[in-house]
């Protein structure tokens, strides 16, 4: 099963061009390259000289990452191939498949966050709390492979996508250690943030992935993309 499901996403990436997916490359390249430019403007306005080598490598592996799993879940969307409509599946074998394959996506993507934040940890002065805030935030981008093709849903995952990169990156303003009081506020507010915003609009576009999964089991129309 893992071999399959390895192979179909290898293939899937290779047959899915990213021009013809919604929002395609406007979606892959322009977000994260300008907050990649802002990312570095901001480092050499604001710590000039002091911004040094790895500032610059944690932000590139921060950045990198979240593009890769970017593109990834543009050109992995959550559906079939035609070819399946064509096999003596059953509907039942069909879930099946489609929940192995999303959640092998996903938990690929997750890998990537979970070694981005060790590497973080390993190459630059980024603390404990960061990391605490980044992890879960990354592991949750890391399942925002689908949405239906509805305004309401759509909108939900543009506001929460963003969200998640900008409100994990600022974490690195927080020192490794010495907090002081205003620091203690910063990562209380964050983490109220991520349980009281990021996490529900999380958990209800999740819910739509479950019901996307039986809905394509049975229709080849239902085709998705992200």
């Amino acid at each position: 099963m893992i071999g399959k499901l390895i192979n179909d996403y290898i293939m899937t990436g290779r047959s899915t061009p990213l021009k013809d997916n919604p929002g395609g490359v406007g979606d892959v390249a322009m977000f994260p390259l300008v907050m990649q430019i802002v990312i570095i403007l901001r480092g050499i306005i604001t710590g000039g000289s002091a911004y040094l080598w790895s500032d610059a490598l944690r932000d590139s592996i921060f950045t990198i990452v979240y593009l890769i799993i970017w593109i990834s879940q543009i050109k992995h969307p959550l559906k079939m191939s035609r070819m399946y409509y064509l096999c003596p599946m059953k509907r039942e074998e069909r879930v099946v498949y489609l929940k192995n394959a999303y959640l092998f996506r996903s938990i690929f993507h997750s890998l990537l966050i979970v070694i981005s934040c060790i590497a973080l940890y390993v190459v630059s002065d980024t603390g404990i709390y960061p990391l605490l805030y980044i992890l879960p935030c990354g592991l949750m981008y890391s399942f925002l492979s689908n949405v239906r093709d509805n305004k309401k849903d759509f909108v939900r995952a543009v506001i929460l996508k963003p969200a998640m990169y900008i409100s994990s990156y600022i974490q690195f303003t927080l020192p490794a250690s010495g907090f002081k009081t205003g620091d203690l506020v910063f990562i209380a507010c964050s983490f109220a943030f991520m349980l009281l915003i990021e996490l529900p609009i999380f958990i209800s576009l999740m819910r739509t992935v479950k019901e996307d999964i039986k809905h394509i089991a049975i229709c080849e129309e239902g085709c998705l993309g992200c």
